[in-house]
């Protein structure tokens, strides 16, 4: 969140093509997953890498 807040006002007035945008789209899948697996491993206990997150969160 910090780091949105100061990259955020740099990016006003930027343009970018097609391919940035379906690359900052899928960057932010990413985190989204990585976001969903810390609210579930906070709510069951389980905090080991599962199989899935591990390749998300190494960028395969």
């Amino acid at each position: 969140m910090a780091t949105l807040g100061r990259l955020v006002p740099q990016l006003r007035g930027q343009e970018f093509t097609d391919d940035e945008r379906e690359t900052v789209r899928r960057q932010i899948g990413r985190v989204r997953a990585a976001a969903d697996w810390l609210e579930g491993a906070l709510d069951n206990g389980e905090f080991t890498l599962d199989e899935q997150l591990v390749p998300l969160l190494q960028g395969e």
